[in-house]
């Protein structure tokens, strides 16, 4: 029980600092304008306006919570260590997994929230044109944090060995990417002999799939969230948890 109030707070004031900081408030301020340009974009598409609207709105609140995700677990641990802070924290008896989760779990909490507070704007400017609820929605925005769990936890990871947390970003960002070519990479190794061949099948297992957390195309019971899913994003964030916890483990703190 002590353990997890260790973690409890950690996550409590990683999630305040998260939430107090600056950097939330113009990512906040950019999602709205984001979102207010899908409006726009949702007017011009006529007969396809819903569907515009929809794909334009989870698309940018996506890609913003993904920009202030990547800042905030490329930045959290160096500031910490930085400011000595980390060293205050360990001189205490917080062992350094509970210390790690409690991070890790906070960032999420921060993204959630994100996602949350855009998802109702977005549902309220959907309401304001004359549209519904789209269907699926609640299941696209559960692939959305799926995918930015396994995101921020491979940032921390990343963060404990980058020289700064702008390259951080940029190996985020290239992981990020090739996460959404799981299939053209599973296409290259059936049709690639050799050494190629071998150099895709390892890239499949070492790139997660995050085609596997959309539903935007979806319809009908399909667009539902598969236990593939769950299980993949479980598997990438405890894995990138346990390296980030062996590399944080050897340093001297």
């Amino acid at each position: 029980m002590r353990i997890l109030r260790l973690i409890r707070a950690v996550a409590a004031n990683s999630f305040s600092e998260s939430v107090r900081h600056r950097f939330f408030t113009l990512f906040f301020v950019f999602a709205c304008t984001a979102i207010y340009a899908s409006v726009l974009a949702g007017v011009m598409a006529v007969d396809q306006e819903a569907r515009v609207l929809t794909d334009f709105g989870l698309a940018f609140m996506e890609l913003t919570a993904l920009a202030y995700a990547l800042f905030n677990a490329a930045s959290v641990l160096p500031k910490e260590a930085e400011t000595k802070t980390i060293y205050l924290v360990f001189s205490r008896p917080v062992p350094r997994w509970a210390y790690l989760a409690g991070k890790l779990a906070g960032s999420l909490l921060t993204s959630a929230l994100m996602l949350a507070v855009m998802g109702a704007m977005h549902l309220l400017l959907l309401k304001v044109r004359g549209f519904g609820v789209p269907p699926c929605y609640a299941w696209a925005l559960a692939g959305s944090l799926l995918k930015l769990s396994v995101i921020t936890s491979f940032a921390f990871f990343v963060s404990l060995f980058s020289t700064s947390a702008v390259s951080t970003m940029v190996i985020s960002g290239v992981f990020w990417t090739a996460g959404h070519f799981a299939s053209e990479t599973r296409f290259l190794a059936e049709q690639s002999g050799g050494v190629k061949a071998g150099v895709f099948k390892a890239a499949m297992w070492l790139i997660p799939n995050f085609q596997l957390f959309n539903t935007r195309d979806a319809a009908g019971a399909a667009c539902a969230l598969g236990p593939a899913a769950f299980l993949s994003a479980a598997a990438w964030v405890c894995g990138a948890y346990l390296a980030a916890l062996c590399l944080i483990s050897k340093k001297e703190f």
